[in-house]
């Protein structure tokens, strides 16, 4: 059985993040998105999105918290599951649900996926509800009953325990409370395995038993072990709630998998993109004979403005792209970047067949890095380099605040999430601009790939943020800073302007000229209508 429509609910939790990575073409729904306990949103979601698979990995998870909200904990854990199940029976779609190893009640050492359930808390008593109302909606379900998550995207015990040792002196960790440590990032792998396998409830952990304190001896050397009675919380745990699998292959052994987790994560690295092609029409006869990123923005050619932005953001090796007759122009102005301190790898791009064509020829010099895609004749004030070295995977855009909308595509946002983007609307849904300064990770260009040709033929770069925005993978950050394009005479003039009057006057390597013109540029932009 193959999936080719993979939704995944509870997409920004700790789990749900490395869902997101283990199926990179799903579609991601978070919770602000979609209100699971709303059994009419829900049903109308699924449908709408026509999926062949949902992962459900939403979830009330605080167990303490549990007993302080029963109703919420029943809604989200028991009744909403229900919804999910009737909503995938009725789009003919298998769903994947995580329940817990707290459906036990610790009374026996080892628990198979058979054996009678008997929960001691309400976050237990409200997952085997879930349960339970999945079976009674749908027959084709995989249930994961699992325990003892940790995973590098959100809070987890190993974290709170690494804290508190670095904090204090001794940290008390409970040694009659017994189970399986479970990788998020092992337990979405396996997933996709258990997706294939027949209905019904599977077992699922990293391999190996412990205890809490064993399992905070393995990297905090400062615990000590206590009692549940020493320790006393809201809800009662299970003593033995250790889960066999009798279904599938074992995963790896918690502690083979803690030593990923505590390994120091490699960033991956970001190449950088100037795309610099086009007949730079609307600046003809300016055009006429050479590229129009050659072209003078006030003291220095177009092109070295997106190469500084580039450059300021720490981005070492880039690419530039534009067509047959004008890359030996570049290479003749640019050669091998070592004057910036970059490597400089040059492109060409036969025709006029869009950014998105244009940034698709970049995949295999690209390779698995992410990019930072800049148009070439964008010239931008704010630095970037914040949002380059925090950036790890999706996409994010750099918006524009303009009282003139409807000259661009623009993004409709709400809260921190990019709701859809527009080109050139007549009546925008906003006054912010989408600049063309983009960072992907290395997924856009199997998104490239599926693209068609718009009306007028080219390969837009505008359905690849939207191809973003509908995994729910697309950020945002509003420009502060001055940005203008130049490829108009009148964009051209005030861009020059701009850089006059604005710390823009430097080179790549930082210098500035610290010019005192501005009171020339106020006498020259005073004659020209913003």
């Amino acid at each position: 059985m193959t999936f080719s429509n993979v939704l995944i609910l509870g997409a920004n939790g700790m789990l749900g993040r490395d869902l997101a990575a283990a199926f990179p073409e799903a579609r991601l729904c978070g919770h602000k998105d979609l209100d699971i306990t709303d059994e009419a949103a829900v049903k109308a979601y699924i449908l709408a999105a026509k999926p062949d698979l949902v992962i459900n990995a939403a979830a009330y998870t605080n167990v303490d918290g549990c007993e302080d909200e029963p109703e919420t904990a029943f809604a989200v854990n028991g009744d909403a599951p229900g919804y999910i199940a009737a909503a995938c029976r009725e789009a003919g779609a298998v769903l994947v649900h995580y329940s817990t190893d707290y459906v036990f009640d610790g009374s026996k050492k080892e628990y198979v996926e058979s054996d009678e359930t008997n929960p001691i808390n309400v976050y237990g008593a409200s997952k085997l509800r879930g349960e339970q109302k999945i079976a009674q909606n749908m027959d084709d379900y995989r249930i994961i009953r699992t325990s003892w998550l940790f995973g590098r995207h959100g809070k987890n015990f190993v974290e709170t325990i690494r804290h508190l040792s670095q904090t204090n002196e001794t940290v008390r960790v409970v040694t009659d409370q017994v189970g399986k440590p479970t990788y998020t990032a092992d337990l979405a792998h396996k997933t996709a395995e258990i997706a294939e396998c027949p209905p019904g409830i599977y077992h699922v952990t990293n391999d190996g038993v412990c205890s809490w304190y064993e399992f905070a001896r393995a990297f905090a050397p400062n615990v000590v072990p206590c009692t549940s009675d020493e320790f006393p919380r809201k809800a009662k745990r299970p003593a033995y709630s250790v889960l066999t699998n009798t279904k599938t292959s074992p995963m790896r052994p918690w502690k083979e998998a803690l030593e990923d987790y505590l390994r120091p994560t490699v960033k991956v690295p970001m190449k950088g993109i100037i795309l610099a092609g086009g007949t730079g029409s609307r600046l003809y006869p300016l055009t006429k004979v050479t590229n129009k990123h050659l072209l003078p923005v006030y003291d220095k050619p177009m092109i070295y403005y997106p190469l500084q932005t580039l450059v300021a953001a720490g981005i070492k090796d880039i690419m530039i792209v534009s067509g047959r007759g004008h890359v030996g122009h570049f290479l003749e102005l640019l050669g091998s970047g070592k004057e910036f301190g970059v490597r400089l790898t040059y492109e060409i791009q036969e025709g006029a067949g869009g950014i998105a064509q244009a940034l698709g020829l970049a995949e295999s010099w690209a390779g698995t890095d992410s990019v930072a895609v800049i148009l070439g004749d964008n010239i931008f004030q704010d630095d970037i380099r914040k949002d380059v070295e925090s950036f790890e995977s999706g996409a994010k855009i750099f918006l524009k605040e303009v009282t003139d909308a409807h000259r661009f595509g623009v993004a409709e946002v709400k809260g921190s999430r990019v709701l859809g983007i527009e080109e050139k609307p007549k009546a925008p849904k906003s006054n912010l601009a989408v600049t063309g300064l983009y960072l992907y990770d290395a997924g856009v260009f199997e998104i490239i790939r599926t693209l068609k040709p718009s009306g007028r033929g080219e390969l837009e770069i505008t359905d690849v943020n939207n191809a973003y925005i509908q995994r729910s993978a697309m950020e945002f950050s509003v420009l502060q800073g001055f940005w203008s394009d130049a490829g108009t005479f009148e964009s051209l003039l005030r861009a020059s302007l701009m850089v006059c009057e604005t710390s823009l006057i430097s080179d790549c390597s930082g210098r500035s000229d610290n010019l005192d013109v501005r009171s020339r540029v106020e006498e020259t932009r005073s004659g020209i209508q913003e």
